[in-house]
């Protein structure tokens, strides 16, 4: 959690991680260490009650609304905005469970690996089933008239798959922040890197509706 300060503009001591001074009522700059779950006053969970989380979003959007600051200055008006880049890049994240698994594993000390290049997870078992939808992807025809019907279906699987690994990544944080062990991380992170993989087959599914549905009309 980050610290108390002092007040940018009247100098007083900030007896809380405040937004705004108890003394003078001046905007203050939000807190660079605080992660997404901390913004919202949230404890850091892979199990987000996201009806609970949006009437939390829309009043920091109403308290922090530059329009509030319009005649405020510079310095107020920049805080302002910087209130809200940071409430919308946390419910991004927070509503996203990809993301919110990987902040998760950044809070606990674990390297989030990248995205880039698009390789899949390198499980032996998960290689071979991956491998497997590739094939029946591959295997659509377009212009055949049960293109949609195979789309339907891997994308159904897919999308099961990837609910599968959100289960394995609620199970092992729950149990991380029982009892911690390099064990936990490590199941979450082959989580995180399986969903990342079925994100990118799916939007090659999507890809393939749409020319589907452009060869069609």
């Amino acid at each position: 959690m980050a610290s108390a300060g002092t007040c940018w503009s009247c100098g007083e001591k900030l007896p809380a991680v405040e937004p705004f001074c108890p003394e003078c009522g001046v905007i203050q700059p939000p807190h660079a260490q605080e992660n997404p779950f901390e913004i919202y006053g949230m404890e850091p969970d892979f199990d987000v009650d996201l009806e609970a989380l949006e009437p939390l979003f829309r009043e920091g959007q109403q308290r922090f609304h530059p329009d509030r600051f319009a005649t405020h200055s510079a310095t107020e008006r920049r805080y302002s905005l910087e209130h809200v880049t940071r409430l919308n890049e946390a419910i991004r994240t927070l509503r996203d469970p990809l993301l919110r698994a990987e902040a998760l594993l950044t809070l606990s000390g674990r390297s989030v690996g990248s995205e880039s290049g698009g390789a899949a997870p390198q499980d032996p078992m998960f290689l071979m089933e991956s491998m497997e939808l590739r094939e029946q992807l591959e295997e659509v025809d377009i212009s055949a008239d049960d293109a949609q019907d195979r789309l339907d279906h891997l994308g159904r699987d897919v999308q099961q798959r990837i609910s599968a690994e959100m289960e394995t990544i609620s199970t092992a944080w729950k149990t991380e922040r029982e009892s911690p062990s390099d064990t936990n991380l490590e199941s979450i992170a082959g989580a995180i890197d399986r969903m990342r993989y079925h994100r990118r087959f799916l939007e090659e599914v999507d890809r393939m509706e749409e020319a589907l549905f452009e060869e069609m009309g």
